[in-house]
């Protein structure tokens, strides 16, 4: 390939559909139509003399070929970046970029509509789109690109990651008002004698996932080391369906306490302290050492620092 021939907008094509491996959104990613993703695939092709994406059932594939330089591209792309973003004046007021976050869906309930309004005040060309992986695919998405940040209880985040806390959480139980054995209190029998439902994230089952683990899971597993068991009734992936049901029914389930802050009033709903102690966790923004010093990236993070922390403590490498 004569780098000569090569013009950077289809370097970003190329990097993006490596991304995506659909040329639709591929083109949302980038701001172009479908057809000019596939006139940019079309003179990528004739230059490199290789087909770089194929069809598959989920979309578009990479040939070996794009696999061996996808990862050079990529960390060029990056560099270059960087280096016009340390250039010049970042302003937020101007800036136009949709970043991508990793978070749960109790994280989107948490999260997103204080961070939606400070944008639309300080930053209103800036978007977000929030991805939802099993836990074991977020340190590739990280690497891949495909993800800038990610916030919540993520122990599985190590090497090449910054992480910063935000706050410290705990759990509680609820249980429907009216429920036929539980009143204002629960006791350790009551606990363990009654069926739960359990939020069990999509890739996270709490029996074969070693670090990266939910907080549902982290309840799980230092119950388990308590010696104490008690019946998994159902299991769902998603935990905004959890309150409905336990309203709706006799399970009980233990959630984060600052989840139910956030959620509508539900009058049929009643919050109860746990009978054991449990252990408190923290709820981290985490980014990629590549991103540390992206000007854009460093903004966000300060953002939703400004908004779930009071002081800031720096960052720490993992």
């Amino acid at each position: 390939m004569d780098i000569r021939k090569v013009d950077l907008n289809l370097l970003l094509a190329f990097d993006a559909l490596m991304q995506d491996g659909n040329l639709t959104r591929a083109g949302f990613r980038l701001g172009l139509s479908q057809p000019s993703m596939s006139h940019a695939l079309s003179r990528l092709r004739k230059i490199s003399g290789d087909p770089l994406f194929v069809r598959v059932p989920t979309g578009m594939g990479p040939t070996p070929f794009a696999l061996k330089i996808s990862g050079a591209v990529r960390d060029g792309l990056a560099l270059l970046q960087n280096a016009l973003d340390g250039t010049a004046v970042f302003d937020p007021s101007t800036y136009n970029r949709t970043f991508q976050i990793l978070m749960s869906d109790i994280g989107e309930l948490v999260y997103l509509p204080r961070l939606i309004n400070k944008l639309k005040i300080s930053a209103p060309n800036v978007n977000l789109r929030v991805l939802q992986l099993p836990r074991e695919s977020y340190q590739n998405a990280f690497v891949s690109g495909e993800a800038d940040l990610a916030i919540g209880f993520l122990p599985g985040l190590k090497a090449g990651f910054y992480q910063q806390r935000l706050f410290e959480d705990s759990y509680v139980c609820i249980a429907r008002k009216g429920h036929p054995r539980i009143r204002d209190d629960l006791s350790l029998q009551q606990f363990t004698q009654e069926s739960h439902v359990l939020i069990e994230p999509a890739g996270s089952r709490y029996s074969t996932v070693s670090l990266q683990s939910s907080t549902t899971t982290f309840i799980e597993r230092y119950l388990a080391d308590q010696g104490l068991s008690r019946r998994i009734a159902l299991r769902v992936p998603h935990f905004l369906v959890v309150p409905e049901i336990v309203q709706q029914t006799d399970l009980l389930a233990t959630v984060p306490g600052s989840v139910m802050t956030y959620i509508r009033p539900m009058p049929k709903l009643k919050i109860l302290q746990l009978p054991i102690l449990t252990p408190r966790f923290q709820i981290n923004q985490f980014w990629h050492q590549r991103n540390h010093h992206d000007v854009a990236n460093a903004w966000l993070r300060r953002t939703i620092a400004e908004l779930f922390l009071s002081v800031l403590p720096p960052p720490m490498e993992t």
